[in-house]
């Protein structure tokens, strides 16, 4: 650990960069615990969160918590190795985008690729600070706020940033604290075609096994044990967080909520993330742009078309068709560009 953070000290030029930067940041007065900028991104699982993640944690001004922060969650001074990362492009671009894939779990990793800092999702942080992984539609207790505040404020400062950019799934359940905790915070809520979503829920390690808040925190295992159509499953996670989603956030301005959808990033990824940084508070800086312009940005979305058969896609649209029509997505008009992989069992 000793190593690494000497490492904050090299930066690409004359080697000094780092140590200016960190007498910089010591110079500078610290963030009041009441206004902590913050962007948090909203959205299903597999919609592309982890993507927006990254890439927007790939900025020099963004603070983020790292997987050393989830493994030490009382701990928010290991943001500080965020400026490891920051140091180590070359090698931060290759261990989080590898294969150009932003979403790097369930594969086999070398040791060094998983002490690398990255950002993560940090619920084990979350929990140590006082903050739940449940629904809770009002805001949490004045003291939980507080010590949210202080939690980021710490990231922000030893992170040396401008922005503590945060994506976790269960914020989708705790939009009500968050805002009330951080009435400068920015929000992006991120929709996919939650027929995509439902087919990438399915091939995922840990979706068998992943609490449904929506039904008692019990699992698609249990929930294919009683009999029921684990596509049903699959297809309503999808349903049940974009309608979260939107009665948590309705109480947000304009100013302050962004709504993207995973086509428009995928389809112009370098200006779609220079808007939302740019709405969060991050000048879009010309190396950091530069370097998204270096990524892969695979369009994954038209993947459930070739791999689910028509009477999949039926049950899956019995479920989801209300919401896919409110939100843009054409239903029933896959029929004829519909492949014959995934049969019509269980997911």
């Amino acid at each position: 650990m000793v190593r690494a953070l000497s490492a904050l000290t090299v930066q690409a030029g004359d080697g000094k960069g780092g140590l200016r930067e960190l007498r910089y940041w010591k110079s500078m007065p610290a963030p009041s615990p009441t206004d902590v900028p913050a962007l948090f991104l909203l959205g299903a699982p597999r919609s592309g969160t982890s993507l927006l993640y990254r890439a927007l944690c790939l900025h020099p001004r963004a603070a983020w918590m790292s997987n050393w922060m989830r493994r030490f969650p009382t701990s928010p001074r290991l943001a500080a190795l965020g400026r490891v990362a920051r140091a180590l492009p070359d090698r931060r671009r290759a261990v989080w985008f590898a294969d150009g894939n932003a979403y790097v779990y369930g594969r086999s990793r070398r040791a060094l690729e998983r002490l690398f800092p990255q950002p993560v999702e940090g619920e084990p942080v979350f929990n140590s600070w006082g903050l739940p992984e449940t629904l809770h539609t009002a805001p949490h207790p004045v003291a939980v706020q507080e010590a949210l505040r202080i939690l980021f404020r710490r990231i922000l400062v030893w992170g040396g940033g401008d922005v503590v950019v945060n994506k976790r799934i269960a914020n989708n359940l705790r939009v009500a604290t968050l805002d009330a905790a951080f009435p400068r915070a920015r929000f992006v809520e991120l929709t996919r075609d939650g027929r995509a979503v439902a087919a990438s829920l399915a091939k995922v390690d840990w979706w068998p096994e992943s609490p449904l808040w929506w039904w008692g925190d019990r699992t698609p295992l249990a929930w294919a044990a009683e009999g029921r159509d684990p596509w049903e499953a699959c297809a309503r996670e999808w349903v049940e967080d974009v309608e979260l989603l939107e009665s948590s956030v309705a109480g947000i301005g304009t100013d302050r909520l962004l709504r993207l959808s995973y086509e428009e990033l995928v389809d112009d990824p370098v200006d779609t993330l220079v808007r939302v940084a740019t709405f969060g508070g991050l000048t879009p800086e010309r190396s950091w742009v530069a370097e998204l312009r270096e990524l892969d940005y695979p369009n994954r979305n038209e993947r459930w078309r070739a791999d689910l058969d028509a009477g999949v896609v039926a049950r899956i649209e019995a479920v989801q068709g209300a919401a896919l029509r409110r939100h843009g997505y054409p239903v029933g008009e896959a029929e004829t560009a519909l492949g014959t992989g995934v049969s019509s069992g269980g997911c």
